[in-house]
């Protein structure tokens, strides 16, 4: 079964949260006032409302390095030698499989499932959708795979420490494990750190989990690199919450 990557929303619906998953993660909808929502899974702790959060942070051995067994172009599923964590079912799927270093390296691949491996060091068959088959062989020798979640499948509240990329903001609770909607585009109430300016940028918060500040966040990011998420349309005080336009992709 297909599904559209836009659906057309209704007042209210970015509200709902579900215990069952509906759609695609990543699928977008968009209300009759022009904001966009994405779907995602929330992660193991509760999201309050207002909350910018992050993708779930990259399984620690699964990384970049694992060592694939010898995948013939056209092939839809690859094996890989699992490292120290334990794989469960269908935790990568609709997550992504690329290639590292090695022969195949630049590609990446979209998981459609995977069974559980326990153990932490045996063999886990990953099987691709069917039309996104292995383009370049994989070598056992020298190819090197690295596995990461969708980006909406698990998330958290933007920690201080950056451990991945902005997914949304959250425009209601969300209980553990539940799917939800969350805020890329339009305006959102938001948890402000600092004095933000009406009409200027914001970013993510180093110092407040989950919140934005001042883009820059402080004079020594002269490189760019922090992420800009929005512009300020009501100024709120520090630790209430802002009026902020979002536009995150």
């Amino acid at each position: 079964m297909s599904f559209p990557l836009k659906i057309q929303g209704t007042w209210g619906q970015q509200f709902q949260t579900t215990v069952a998953k509906k759609l695609p993660f990543g699928t977008v909808m968009e209300l009759p006032d022009g904001r966009e929502f994405v779907y995602a899974r929330n992660g193991s702790v509760e999201l309050a409302a207002g909350r910018v959060c992050q993708q779930a942070v990259v399984v620690s051995g699964h990384e970049k390095d694992l060592v694939p067994a010898a995948t013939a172009i056209g092939a839809t599923t690859v094996s890989l030698t699992n490292a120290t964590t334990a794989i469960t079912a269908n935790m990568y799927a609709e997550g992504s499989l690329w290639i590292s270093d090695g022969p195949g390296e630049g590609y990446v691949y979209h998981i459609k499932s995977n069974p559980a491996e326990a153990t932490g060091s045996a063999a886990c068959i990953f099987t691709l959708e069917e039309d996104d088959a292995i383009q370049v062989a994989l070598v056992a020798a020298t190819s090197k795979v690295g596995l990461r979640k969708n980006k909406c499948d698990g998330v958290l509240v933007a920690p201080t420490t950056f451990t991945g990329v902005v997914v949304g903001v959250t425009s209601c609770v969300v209980a553990a494990s539940y799917y939800c909607w969350l805020l890329i585009k339009g305006c959102a109430s938001v948890l402000t750190n600092g004095t933000v300016i009406s009409g200027k940028a914001v970013n993510r918060s180093e110092t407040t989990a989950g919140a934005v500040d001042v883009y820059p966040l402080n004079s020594s990011d002269t490189s760019g690199q922090q992420p800009m998420l929005g512009f300020v349309e009501t100024v709120a005080a520090t630790t209430n919450y802002s009026l902020v336009n979002f536009n995150i992709k």
